[in-house]
């Protein structure tokens, strides 16, 4: 049985001034932005201009509530945060990637004036093409020579795999060039003009890829806003280990932390670290504050021939020579791939927020996407840095926003405790279905939340159409981890516990008309 990671938010409004009565009552709906929008400019009881809900709201918040099934505890010790301006807007917004300012920005920032290419032409030479077809005609013949009754199968297998690379590649000897297959294609930070079919369909998009001789690369790409892709911005640089952004494997840390806990080899400070970091979002022109710290193990992988190391995926060699693994159809077949992490934390991992005239945009780590096969895909925008023993290794910036337009100025919003009340009523609703969904007959999942910090920030929320279009709205988001635990009856299963990465929204209240945002649907 797999753990239920999908939040379990139903689809129906809810509205302040009429609480949600019964778990059947749907709790999360489209949202009408074109309502929302006209709703923040007309006058309402239960909304207070921002310089009255700052004067109202506590400075903490505390809650404790557990289940009578006991397989849900929810509880708050949370510093309450509200932005220093007095004033909170609307906006309206687009996602459909980055302008070349921001991009030329970064670019500059990375490559600090190095010559960058992109490669164009074939993979191989007709030399090295050559090269390898020698190799598996050695292949061959030596698994000829070792077939016997007992590996007969297996060496069937391999024969038939070899042949079909040896027929392949034979093929493409033709067409392959004499020698330097791959041709360096100067390139700067200019964005290109790329158009595909997609669906019957033109796709006109924007594209920049490129590589350095200090093998690093940088690769850019502006979708439209109906384009079934995201707009995405990635660096890579080779280092020590490699990296996995959101794989849970690193640990939250303060500032005061960090230099304690990171490992002894990480030539950089917490300091020195996130000036580098900062020094990336300044470059690309945008305001944004550091939300997350994480400590983070990189891994090598042992698998490539040349390595010498294997991890068999059987448990023999299936009566074959060991000394065939210098095959690689051999080896691929015989083993697979083991990562290893570092003994220590080897580095730093910061993520960003968006910050909007002085006011916070929600952030969260989740990358869980919409199971409905009509809406389009629109993550909400993350940027993350990882900075190692080479400096910046790598960067990730999903969906960055552009804002069209100010709808409205000074926002009327809901006070802490209307949205307390929220909280209190819907999130139990909420835990208790994903604990319930993700039991079955073999065995029982149980919810574990905590509440760190109440945010009155800007969220996202999408059209109900078809383009990644919406509105940054005022919400209350209230920030923690989520913990699900998982227990087999049959006691030969081991038990699973599944902690979501941070930072997580627990729960966002719309500030507006009183509606849970969901961060997986985005409305």
């Amino acid at each position: 049985m797999k753990i239920q990671k999908t939040v379990c938010l139903c689809a129906a409004v809810f509205l302040l001034a009429g609480c949600a009565g019964s778990p059947e009552a749907d709790i999360v709906t489209r949202k009408n932005t074109e309502a929302l929008a006209g709703k923040a400019v007309q006058e309402d009881e239960n909304r207070k201009p921002l310089a009255e809900t700052k004067e109202q709201a506590p400075e903490t918040y505390t809650w404790s509530y557990d289940n009578t099934a006991g397989t849900v505890h929810i509880d708050a010790d949370a510093e309450v945060i509200l932005p220093e301006k007095d004033t909170i807007p609307m906006y309206r917004l687009v996602s459909n990637g980055f302008t070349q300012e921001q991009v030329t920005g970064i670019y500059d920032y990375l490559f600090q004036g190095r010559e960058t290419y992109r490669i164009e032409g074939s993979r191989m030479s007709k030399a090295e093409c050559d090269a390898m077809i020698i190799e598996l005609k050695n292949e061959l013949a030596d698994l000829a020579q070792a077939e016997n009754d007992e590996n007969k199968e297996i060496v069937g297998i391999l024969r038939q795999r070899t042949q079909e690379d040896i027929d392949s590649l034979t093929e493409e000897y033709d067409s392959l060039p004499e020698k330097d297959p791959g041709k360096k294609i100067p390139v700067d930070a200019t964005l290109e003009d790329v158009s595909y079919e997609e669906d019957g369909e033109k796709v006109e998009r924007t594209a920049l890829v490129c590589q350095s001789d200090a093998e690093d690369s940088l690769d850019v790409g502006n979708e439209g806003v109906n384009s079934s892709d995201e707009p995405l911005l990635r660096y890579r640089k080779q280092g020590r280990y490699e990296y996995h952004v959101d794989s849970g494997d690193g640990e939250s840390v303060t500032p005061e932390e960090a230099d304690e806990k990171i490992g002894k080899d990480m030539p950089y400070s917490f300091e020195e670290a996130r000036a580098l970091a900062d020094g990336l979002i300044q470059a690309a022109g945008v305001d944004a504050e550091l939300v997350e710290t994480t400590l983070v193990r990189g891994h090598t992988e042992t698998w490539d021939v040349d390595d010498g190391e294997y991890v068999l995926a059987h448990e023999d060699m299936q009566g074959l020579d060991p000394g065939l693994l210098k095959y690689q159809n051999v080896a691929e077949l015989l083993t697979t791939s083991e990562f290893r992490p570092a003994k220590d934390y080897t580095a730093f991992q910061f993520q960003y927020a968006r910050v909007v005239d002085g006011t916070p945009v929600a952030v969260t780590s989740s990358s869980q996407g919409s199971e409905d096969s009509t809406s389009i895909s629109w993550s909400y925008e993350k940027i993350v840095v990882l900075v190692s023993e080479v400096g910046i290794q790598m960067v990730d910036w999903e969906c960055p926003v552009t804002i069209n337009e100010t709808v409205v100025n000074d926002v009327p919003v809901l006070s802490f405790e209307d949205a307390r009340e929220v909280f209190e009523e819907l999130a139990p609703l909420i835990y208790e279905g994903k604990a319930e969904k993700g039991s079955d007959g073999e065995s029982v999942q149980t919810e574990e939340v905590h509440v760190s910090r109440v945010c009155l920030s800007l969220m996202r929320v999408k059209d109900d159409g078809g383009k990644r279009e919406g509105l940054y709205v005022p919400a209350w988001v209230f920030y923690g981890t989520e913990t699900a635990h998982c227990h087999y009856f049959d006691p030969s299963e081991e038990d699973l516990t599944i902690e979501e990465n941070t930072p997580w929204i627990v729960l966002a209240v719309n500030a507006v008309d009183g509606t849970v945002i969901d961060q997986v649907e985005g409305y």
